[in-house]
């Protein structure tokens, strides 16, 4: 958190200024974070941890802290920068160097290349360290700075050496400043990150322009900062409210003391309302006398007495009914020996009718004819009388016997009722007295066993006297009307046992009451004894709580300031956060615009931009105007290919650097976050154009190809190039300086130098090639872009005398157009075209250096000319009019 510690420190010496509004503790709270930046960076908003932190720190010493800004700020006070640029580098042991490595960095372009994992990040965080002070990657892993920056093979790491050319051309030590020189370091992480802004919500915006400029890690930080640290405060004054609370009931004892007789006088009263509502005009004692107790029975014990007697049993046996019942039966006895009297006396009637029946009953089976001869009813031959006709007379002759069988049968029924209506009488009664046929009494016996027969009148045999002139029937009515007379007796009991059981129960509730009462007047007793040995004991046992309220006054008063200094340092601290981004950006529109359109040379010109507008505050958007569409502003956002945004950022930060004028710009692998399309662009307007002639150029790339460009479109004595490949079993990396150019003029005048023609020509092919193809693109920019060339056929590309004699001919046809290159570039081809296209030379730089047996000898002259000529040609500037 190195970068976020400094970027909070700028935020302080914000903080200090006077149009910042800031209350002194407000200062002094910020003040304490910087001095305690370690722990609080460490701590995060989950479960309110960073809260927590700076509720003890603050507790600890935010009054102690000063509110005067703690140092003054080297920015402030440095009138401008402190170096022109970068002289020479020392690094290891360091990272991946294990052993001391020198660079000279007195070009203005110095390029490191090679693969991956060879050295080149460890260089650029030895730049980062020596200009920075830290390395944020090994906070951002959390890996402490020894362990991080030390070499692994030799377990230490060295303080990289870095020297750098003042004003006056001294060389000194370059002094860490990490508010200083970040913004000169452009990484590809960075435009990774705002590559992808687009596709985040509003409210990140500010963290991807943050990431931008390197102040994500401050980002971060603020981030952590929980809305509010009341939860960690003692804002609540809990223990004064626990002695308030404990003064009310205080308050309440001596309430209750003072109240003993007026609770005494109630209780009475109440004991005596309730006695009068058991018993109006009874008094409480009386009451409590009646109730008494196991020592002094009463009136309640009385009754459980009583009550707790056997009860009588009622029969239930009435000898009236017994003595119906046995009339019922004697009665329809006697009405069905008179029918059946009657019915003797008709016997011979009776066998007719069953004659009569039998015949009418066969008419169905026989039919017309006799039942018993057979003889026809009908016909010549026929029986004298009809058998049918005659029973039907005679039945109807004989209905009054039918009548008096009906009443026979009606009879019997009768009988039969009132036999079994006796029968259930002498059971019951039986069982009521509990008779059985081993009882002693010959009457019980006969109750148990009357002798029941359902086919005759079985009680007439209990109306036969015994010798002492008694019958059984007899005796079981007496029987019945003695039970009668104490069922009576019985009943009047019972009676009188109801209304004592009702008085016991009256007397068991009143006993509740009673109780209830008593336990109340207990109550009000022992409450009035515990309030007086509370109102005793109260001072004694509350003095630490009430030394307790005392120091919580004091924390109340020191916590309420510590929140109110948090709440104003929080809304500072988010201002400037949500301010920075619009800060960093300020001015740079046009700028930026320019270096967009520059890096994008090669679009169409309706799809450059004709306006730029970079947002003030991190909640803005950045909008932009199309050449083509020139009153449309849009969202850059929305509208930009991914590529075109990582262009933007790019931009962005360039032209920050060139608007503070920094010495020198750091890409650290950010080239190959540019897709290749814009990558000439970039390399022309970076390193070609006088944009950045007045600013070093420290660049690291594992693509061979954009070195390769660069040593072929610049100057020789404009850069230096360090070469990076993989250890050869040391673990160290091979470091290769110039010795290892992709310049295709050196390589040809090195050739020229060691009298290698073939080789020298080689390169000049490649050198021409290369030439011929950025004046042409010359004269593209110059309008003049239209060039008339002969080709091999469909498909085949110009040759390269051809596309030289093209050029050429373009520029002698063109009387209109002035440039002070055009001369120098008409005399370069009347040279090169001057020899002849037969030549061997011609065949080289046409074909290529392929080996060919029993070639005669070059002309060095010639190949001389066509070395020397091609420099000229490559001093040339080429800048569109």
């Amino acid at each position: 958190m190195t970068s976020a510690l400094q970027d909070f420190q700028q935020f302080v010496h914000w903080l200090h200024r006077p149009d910042s509004g800031a209350s002194d503790d407000a200062r002094r709270f910020a003040n304490m974070v910087s001095e305690n930046f370690p722990a609080v960076a460490a701590s995060s908003r989950q479960r309110s941890q960073r809260s927590s932190v700076l509720s003890e720190f603050a507790r600890l010493s935010l009054t102690a802290t000063s509110p005067d800004e703690p140092v003054p700020q080297a920015a402030e006070a440095r009138a401008g920068w402190a170096f022109r640029k970068l002289h020479h580098l020392t690094v290891g042991p360091f990272r991946g160097f294990r052993q001391p490595e020198p660079f000279e960095l007195q070009k203005r372009i110095v390029m490191f290349y090679g693969p991956n994992g060879s050295g080149k990040t460890s260089l650029c965080e030895a730049l980062e360290f020596a200009l920075l002070g830290a390395v944020d990657e090994g906070d951002i892993k959390r890996i402490a700075a020894d362990r991080y920056l030390a070499n692994s093979h030799e377990g230490r790491f060295a303080r990289p050496v870095l020297l750098a050319t003042d004003f006056d051309g001294r060389h000194r030590p370059v002094m860490a400043d990490a508010d200083t020189y970040r913004i000169c370091f452009v990484e590809k992480n960075r435009i990774d990150a705002f590559s992808r802004i687009a596709a985040k919500p509003a409210g990140q915006k500010t963290e991807l322009i943050a990431a931008l400029f390197g102040i994500d890690q401050f980002n971060d930080f603020v981030g952590h900062f929980n809305d509010s640290m009341e939860g960690q405060l003692t804002l609540v004054a809990v223990k004064n409210q626990e002695l308030v609370a404990k003064q009310a009931t205080l308050n309440q004892d001596n309430a209750t003391v003072a109240d003993e007789g007026a609770a005494l006088i109630r209780h009475a009263q109440a004991e005596q309302n309730y006695a009068n509502a058991y018993s109006q005009g009874m008094t409480y004692a009386q009451l409590l006398a009646a109730i008494g107790s196991a020592e002094y029975p009463g009136r309640l014990q009385e009754l459980e007495q009583a009550i707790n007697q056997p009860a009588p049993t009622i029969f239930g046996v009435s000898a009236t009914a017994l003595i119906n019942a046995y009339s019922a039966s004697e009665t329809a006895q006697k009405a069905l020996n008179d029918l059946e009297g009657q019915l003797a006396k008709r016997s011979n009637d009776i066998s007719f009718q069953d004659l009569y029946t039998a015949v009418l009953g066969l008419q169905q089976v026989v039919g017309d004819q006799c039942p018993a001869c057979d003889t026809p009813l009908a016909g010549d031959y026929q029986a004298l009388h009809n058998p049918y006709q005659k029973a039907n007379d005679g039945l109807a002759g004989l209905r009054e016997l039918a009548e008096l069988q009906a009443r026979q049968r009606t009879a019997i029924a009768a009988r039969n009722a009132a036999s079994e209506a006796l029968r259930i009488f002498l059971a019951t009664f039986a069982q009521r007295v509990g008779a059985t046929i081993q009882s002693p009494l010959p009457v019980q016996r006969y109750l148990a066993d009357p002798g029941v027969d359902a086919q005759r009148a079985w009680w007439v045999d209990g109306f036969q006297p015994d010798e002492t002139g008694k019958s059984l029937a007899q005796r079981a009515v007496d029987l019945a009307t003695e039970l009668e007379a104490r069922d009576v007796a019985s009943r009047v009991i019972l009676d009188n046992r109801q209304d004592l059981i009702d008085e016991r129960d009256g007397l068991n509730q009143a006993r509740i009451g009673v109780t209830t009462l008593a336990s109340n007047r207990l109550q009000t007793l022992q409450a009035v004894t515990d309030a007086r040995a509370r109102i005793v004991a109260f001072a004694a046992d509350n003095a630490p709580l009430i030394q307790q309220v005392a120091e919580e006054v004091e924390a109340i008063a020191r916590d309420t300031r510590i929140r109110n200094a948090y709440d104003q340092f929080l809304s500072l601290l988010r201002r400037y956060r949500t301010e920075l981004p619009g800060t960093l950006m300020a001015g740079l529109n046009a700028l930026t615009l320019e270096l967009y359109n520059e890096f994008n040379v090669r679009d169409l010109d309706a799809d450059k931009l004709s306006a730029l507008y970079l947002p003030v505050t991190g909640e803005g958007r950045i909008e932009l105007s199309f050449r083509g569409t020139p009153a449309a502003r849009i969202d850059a956002l929305q509208i930009l290919s991914e590529g075109h945004v990582r262009c933007l950022g790019l931009s962005i930060l360039l032209a920050k650097c060139l608007s503070i004028r920094a010495p020198v710009i750091v890409f650290d692998d950010a080239i190959n976050a540019i897709d290749h399309e814009h990558r000439q662009g970039i390399r022309e307007t970076i390193f070609e154009s006088d944009r950045f002639t007045g600013t070093q150029i420290i660049v690291t790339c594992h693509s061979n190809e954009f070195i390769k460009d660069i040593q072929n479109h610049v100057a020789p004595e404009h850069w230096a190039a360090y070469a990076f490949r993989h250890h050869s079993g040391n673990y160290h990396p091979r470091v290769l300086g110039n010795a290892m150019t992709q310049s295709y003029l050196l390589n040809a005048r090195a050739a020229v130098e060691r009298g290698d023609d073939r080789a020298a020509l080689g390169a000049s092919r490649q050198a021409l090639e290369m030439l011929t193809s950025k004046v042409w693109g010359w004269l593209g920019r110059c309008e003049q872009g239209m060039l008339t060339l002969k080709i091999a056929g469909s498909g085949a590309e110009p040759g390269l005398r051809n596309l030289c004699e093209g050029i050429r001919a373009k520029l002698r046809g063109a009387p209109n157009f002035e440039h002070a290159d055009k001369a120098p570039i008409i005399q370069a081809l009347d040279h090169i075209l001057g020899i002849p296209e037969q030549s061997l030379v011609w065949l080289y730089l046409n074909k290529g250096t392929h080996e060919e047996a029993n070639r005669e000898d070059f002309d060095v002259g010639v190949v001389e000319l066509v070395v020397q000529t091609l420099e000229t040609l490559n001093a040339l500037q080429l800048r569109a009019r």
